[in-house]
């Protein structure tokens, strides 16, 4: 897909991200993976790096981390990691106990390891 597929690509729909995600086709922008980092959009993050099956399973849990790296408050995570907690995937339920680590200790919070490369996301099971 390139960004010319998409009706607003700074503004991408639910379906048009699942249709780039199994598409197997690069980022069609630049810096699309940020762009993605949303809190609106942690749902549908979870949902698609949480499969397997997802070609673009590795950028998505990229965005996974950097929303938290980007939003200044955490808190607005907690629900979200529990989810994640119980989803029985290693990749989501890793991504949950780093989230709690950090609002539990919220010192312990280093933007790199969330945004940054490499950082949380190119260790998505340590």
């Amino acid at each position: 897909m390139k960004e010319s597929d998409f009706e607003d690509s700074f503004h991408p729909t639910d379906a048009e991200i699942r249709a780039w995600a199994y598409s197997g086709e690069d980022e069609p922008m630049q810096d699309w993976d940020i762009l993605l980092a949303a809190p609106g959009n942690l749902p549908l993050l979870l949902e698609l790096a949480g499969d397997p099956a997802c070609p673009a399973r590795e950028t998505l849990l990229g965005s996974l981390y950097c929303v938290v790296g980007h939003e200044q408050s955490k808190e607005q995570f907690r629900e979200t990691a529990e989810v994640a907690a119980r989803s029985g995937n290693a990749w989501l339920e890793t991504w949950a106990r780093r989230v709690r680590e950090i609002l539990d200790h919220p010192e312990a919070f280093n933007r790199k390891d969330w945004c940054g490369f490499p950082g949380y996301a190119t260790k998505p099971t340590g």
